[in-house]
């Protein structure tokens, strides 16, 4: 079970996302998923880029995914969707990754939040 504190990171990353696309740019099929298989949709996304995952692994993984909640959707529709999506989502990637090494280092969820929150309120343009 996830803790209240890491769900807040998890949806800050997720809603972070969500704020760089327009749902409208992908169909009429993407503007009937429902919310919440959309984050769900983004989170694995953004999590198997932090995760060192192949761009077409993703695209399959999430191919079977929407299958087997029966929308079905060409995997070269996915693939496109996936493809820019390492550099529309860097900076949830970039946190995705900082959440896994930070937790994995034995930083509270609490510092995590506080990091995640400082990335996505306040980029940095270099």
């Amino acid at each position: 079970m996830h803790t209240k504190t890491e769900y807040l990171i998890w949806d800050k990353i997720v809603n972070s996302a969500k704020g760089r696309i327009d749902i409208n740019d992908y169909g009429e099929k993407a503007k009937t998923i429902s919310p919440e298989i959309l984050d769900k949709l983004i989170l694995h996304i953004i999590a198997a880029f932090a995760s060192g995952e192949e761009h077409c692994s993703i695209s399959t993984n999430l191919h079977n995914e929407l299958h087997h909640i029966g929308i079905e959707v060409h995997e070269e529709v996915i693939d496109k969707i996936v493809s820019d999506k390492h550099v529309v989502f860097s900076a949830e990637i970039y946190a995705a990754y900082l959440t896994f090494s930070m937790l994995e280092d034995g930083h509270t969820e609490q510092e995590v939040l506080g990091y995640v929150t400082d990335l996505l309120d306040t980029p940095k343009i270099h």
